[in-house]
């Protein structure tokens, strides 16, 4: 269903928000800790801690982190609705509670804060078809991730801990921790092979993490990396 449509599915919200249903659901599910005009200041945001990053997404600098689309450019709807339904493991809960309707007017709330999404045009990368990713492929990935310099922020075995791991800021300038690969529940942008690899592809807008798109071409170098990084979970 396109996202446009859902503004007919929970008319009974309208009275609550100036008989607008898709405010009505940010207003009570995402205003806490986004804020009521989307700058990432709601009153829970203040319990998180404000000299460490990520803060709650300020959505009116249009810079997102969890996309399908490229470095540099806005997400889809896909995008956001499967952000409202997965959530962002230690950070932002699922919203799976919220009616189908319901999630997706959250979507058309938040694309209302940055007037760039109103002419954008956003498109998925393309996640080539994934090979066996076995114990050959982790070997061969182990190579792809010296080569690409990933030990400089997640370390020599992918703990978090590289050279750069303790001067690394984002994009306002808060501290930032690479991620440990040892525990992929805990990726933010998922921990299937197809997440993993999307997430190299796209990179991390607003943090240090880069898009790889450029940097290794070859589908296949990047299913290793993929055959790697998933080598590294914790038994």
């Amino acid at each position: 269903m396109r996202i446009g449509a859902a503004l007919l599915l929970v008319s009974g919200l309208a009275g609550s928000a100036a008989g607008d249903p898709a405010t009505a659901v940010y207003n009570h599910a995402c205003s806490w800790c986004h804020g009521k005009d989307g700058r990432g200041d709601g009153p829970a945001a203040f319990s998180i801690n404000k000299y460490r990053s990520p803060r709650p997404r300020d959505f009116t600098r249009g810079r997102f982190k969890l996309r399908s689309t490229p470095s540099g450019q806005l997400p889809t709807d896909d995008d956001l609705l499967r952000t409202v339904e997965r959530g962002i493991p230690g950070y932002m809960p699922s919203f799976r509670s919220l009616t189908t309707g319901e999630r997706q007017l959250a979507v058309v709330a938040v694309k209302r804060f940055y007037p760039g999404f109103e002419s954008a045009q956003p498109a998925p990368v393309t996640i080539a078809e994934a090979p066996e990713l076995n114990a050959a492929a982790a070997a061969r990935g182990r190579r792809v991730y010296e080569e690409a310099g990933c030990a400089a922020c997640h370390g020599d075995r992918g703990r978090g801990d590289g050279t750069s791991a303790n001067a690394l800021r984002d994009d306002v300038g808060l501290p930032i921790r690479p991620a440990d690969l040892r525990y992929p529940r805990r990726f933010k942008g998922g921990s299937a092979p197809d997440d993993i690899y999307r997430t190299l592809v796209t990179g991390l807008d607003g943090t240090p993490m880069p898009s790889y798109a450029a940097a290794i071409e070859d589908p296949h170098a990047l299913w290793d990396l993929v055959a790697y990084v998933r080598s590294l979970k914790r038994r």
